[in-house]
C-alpha cells in the first residue's frame, strides 16, 4: 500500500495542528500571566496580607518613620444621649510617630489605620458626632502627610471609630500604607 499525496499530506497537516493545539496549551497561560503579572502585582499593594507583629510599649519602623502605639481609649464626655447608634462606643487610638524620611507624601500614601478585633473584623476611623475636638498639635495620618514635617520630628497620631461595644477589649490597631504593602504592623495591647 502506498501513500499518495494528498494522504501525505493529511497526516502531515494533522501533525502540525496537533502540535500547534499543544503550543497553545502552553503558551496561554504564559501570555495571560505575562498581561496580567503587574495588576497582580498592583493588588497586592492595595491589600495588608503579611502582619508584622509589634510587641506592647515597643515602636516599629514603617512607611520610613517609627511608630510606637500609645493607647486605645473609649470616649464618654461630650456625646449626647441618644446620638450614637445602640451598643456602639466612640474608641480612639493613639500613636507617637518619630519622622525618619520626611518624604510622607509617597511613602505615607493610603495610610490605613483600623481596628481588627479577634475575629478578624475590622474598622475604618470613623467621624463621631457630639465628640469634641482633638487638642492643639494631635493629627490624623492623613493630616500628617500635609503637615510639612521634618526628619526627627515627633507627631502624635489620632483616629476615632465607632465600635460594638462588646468587642472593644479584645480590639488591636494595624497601620497599612501602599509603600509597604503587602506587609502591614500589627500593634499588641499595652497591658
Amino acid at each position: 500500500m502506498t501513500l499518495t499525496l494528498d494522504q501525505t499530506l493529511d497526516l502531515s497537516q494533522r501533525r502540525w495542528r496537533r502540535r500547534s493545539l499543544w503550543a497553545l496549551v502552553l503558551l496561554v497561560p504564559l501570555a495571560l500571566f505575562v498581561m496580567s503579572y503587574s495588576d497582580v502585582r498592583e493588588m497586592g499593594k492595595s491589600g495588608n496580607f503579611l502582619p508584622v507583629d509589634v510587641a506592647a510599649g515597643q515602636s516599629a519602623r514603617y512607611g520610613g518613620s517609627d511608630w510606637q502605639f500609645i493607647e486605645l481609649r473609649t470616649v464618654s464626655e461630650g456625646i449626647k444621649p441618644g446620638s450614637l447608634p445602640q451598643n456602639a462606643v466612640p474608641v480612639i487610638a493613639r500613636f507617637i510617630v518619630e519622622i525618619g524620611d520626611p518624604d510622607l507624601k509617597n511613602l505615607w500614601l493610603m495610610c490605613s489605620v483600623r481596628l481588627v478585633d479577634a475575629s478578624g473584623r475590622s474598622w475604618s476611623p470613623a467621624a463621631v458626632p457630639g465628640l469634641p475636638r482633638p487638642a492643639e498639635g494631635i493629627e490624623t495620618c492623613t493630616s500628617t502627610i500635609f503637615a510639612g514635617v521634618s526628619q526627627g520630628t515627633r507627631r502624635v497620631v489620632e483616629e476615632t471609630y465607632l465600635v460594638p461595644a462588646n468587642v472593644v477589649g479584645e480590639l488591636r490597631p494595624t497601620i497599612g500604607m501602599r509603600s509597604e504593602r503587602p506587609y502591614y504592623l500589627r500593634f499588641a495591647r499595652p497591658e
